[in-house]
C-alpha cells in the first residue's frame, strides 16, 4: 500500500518521520483496515514543503504532487479545474498521472485549509480517490478527510491516532452513528457496488432507523460488517421485488427491469457478488480464440454475471499455457493455478478422466481447481459442473 505524507513545517516533518518508523516498525498493514487497495506491504514517501528545510523541500508544485498521488494527468487536471493557473499545471505531462504513482493514502501535516486547496481540483469520485487524511503539525488531532468508507481513510485514521496518541476526527453519518454502512460492507466482502445514488439511499433509511429488506444468493452468515438484526431482513428469491439491497453473482437477477415505480419502495441497490471462480483445463497450445469462446458460451449459458468471477484457475502444469495467460490479461482476470495435491485434497463428486489422471496426476483438473479455489475463500458451491468446448474444458463454483 503507497502512503504519501507531506509536511509544511520542520516540526511537521518530524512528526512525519515519527509516523514513517512506527508504520514501517509494523512492518504489515493491520487487517482491520480493509479499505485500502494494493497489497498489505507499508510503502511510505515522505516530502517537505517548507522554506525551513531547503535541502529536503519538495522542487515539484504542490499540484504537481497530488495530479500523482490521485493519478491525475495536467490535461484532466486543465479541464476539472478552471481556477487552476497556468503556473499550477505547466510542469505536468500528459503521463504525470500514470498508475505506478497513484497513492491509495495521502496524509497532510499542517493545516485543513492547505489540504482542502490542494486536492480540491482533482477530486472525482469516492470510488476511485484516495484516502486523504490531515494531522496537525502538534499531532493532536487525525482527521479524515476523503474518502472514509471506501478508500479506508476511516480506519486509517484510527490506527495512525493509536500509533502517536491522537485524537481520532471522523464524521461520516453512519460512523457517527454506529450503523450499518453498505460501502464499507461492499468493499470488506469484494462486493461490487456501481449505484452510488442507491447507496445514498440505503444509507438514508438506515439513519431513519427503518429496516433494510435484503436478497442474497451467498449465505450471509460469514461475511464482515453486516447489518445487524435490528437494521435487516432477509427475502426469498419471489420477493427480490421488495429487495433494498440485491446481492447477487448471477445475470438474470442484475439484469431485472428497472419499474418506473418500485414496489413496497424497495431500493433495489445491485451487489455483484465478486466469489466466483472458473476452472480450466485445456490442451496442449490451446489458441486464446478457442479459450475466449468457451469462458464467453459458458457464462452467458449458465447465466453468469462476468463480473463476478473473482478468478480463473487450473493446474500448476498449465500455468505457462500462452493462450490462457494471454486471454487472462486481455480480460483483466487474475490467473490462479495449484499443485495436484492440492486439487485432489477437495472434497466432491466430479468427473473423472482416466487420460487427464495419467497427464496431470489428478482425475478432473477444472472441476476440482473451481471447486478448490472457491473452498479457500468460503464455503463452495459448483454451479456448473465440466463442460466440454473443443480443445477447452470449464467449469465453475461460487464461494458461499
Amino acid at each position: 500500500m503507497r502512503v504519501e505524507i507531506i509536511a509544511f513545517t520542520e516540526k511537521g516533518y518530524r512528526l512525519g518521520e515519527s509516523i514513517k518508523e512506527r508504520c514501517l516498525g509494523a512492518e504489515r498493514l493491520p487487517r482491520d483496515i480493509f479499505g485500502l487497495p494494493g497489497d498489505r506491504t507499508w510503502n511510505i514517501g515522505l516530502h517537505a514543503k517548507t522554506k525551513a528545510l531547503p535541502e529536503i523541500s519538495d522542487p515539484r508544485e504542490l499540484s504537481e504532487l497530488m495530479a500523482l498521488w490521485f493519478g491525475r494527468s495536467g490535461n484532466e487536471v486543465a479541464i476539472v479545474s478552471d481556477s487552476a493557473s497556468s503556473k499550477d499545471v505547466s510542469g505536468m505531462t500528459d503521463d504525470s498521472g500514470k498508475e505506478g504513482e497513484k497513492a491509495s493514502a495521502i496524509i497532510f501535516i499542517g493545516s485543513t485549509g492547505i489540504a482542502v486547496r490542494a486536492i480540491a481540483p482533482f477530486i472525482k469520485h469516492k470510488s476511485e480517490d484516495p484516502a486523504v487524511l490531515v494531522i496537525d503539525e502538534a499531532g493532536h488531532f487525525v482527521i479524515s478527510l476523503l474518502s472514509g468508507h471506501l478508500g479506508g481513510a476511516n480506519e486509517l485514521t484510527e490506527f495512525i491516532s493509536k500509533l502517536i496518541s491522537a485524537e481520532p476526527v471522523i464524521t461520516t453519518a453512519s460512523d457517527i452513528e454506529g450503523a450499518f454502512s453498505v460501502d464499507v460492507f461492499a468493499k470488506e466482502n469484494g462486493f461490487i457496488l456501481s449505484d452510488f445514488g442507491k447507496a445514498k439511499e440505503v444509507a438514508a433509511k438506515v439513519l431513519r432507523g427503518e429496516k433494510l429488506r435484503i436478497y442474497s444468493d451467498i449465505s450471509m452468515e460469514n461475511l464482515l460488517k453486516r447489518p445487524g438484526i435490528g437494521e435487516a431482513e432477509m427475502v426469498s428469491s419471489k420477493e427480490i421485488d421488495k429487495a433494498d439491497i440485491v446481492i447477487s453473482y448471477r445475470t438474470k437477477l442484475l439484469d431485472y427491469e428497472e419499474p418506473v415505480i418500485r414496489p413496497f419502495n424497495a431500493i433495489g441497490l445491485r451487489l455483484t457478488a465478486k466469489r466466483v471462480y472458473v476452472g480450466i483445463g485445456a490442451r496442449k497450445g490451446v489458441s486464446e480464440e478457442d479459450v475466449v469462446k468457451a469462458y464467453d458460451n459458458c457464462l452467458k449459458s449458465s447465466g453468469i454475471e462476468p463480473s463476478a468471477v473473482a478468478a480463473l484457475v487450473s493446474i500448476d502444469i498449465k500455468k505457462n499455457e500462452q493462450g490462457i495467460l494471454t486471454f487472462s490479461y486481455k480480460r483483466e482476470i487474475p490467473f490462479i493455478t495449484y499443485s495436484a495435491e492440492e486439487l485432489r485434497s477437495v472434497d466432491g463428486d466430479f468427473a473423472a478422466s482416466a487420460f487427464v489422471q495419467s497427464v496431470t496426476g489428478v482425475s478432473n483438473v477444472c472441476e476440482r481447481a473451481a471447486a478448490y479455489a472457491a473452498s479457500r475463500n468460503g464455503r463452495e458451491k459448483v454451479l456448473v459442473n465440466k463442460q466440454i468446448y473443443g480443445n477447452v474444458t470449464l467449469a465453475v463454483a461460487v464461494a458461499m
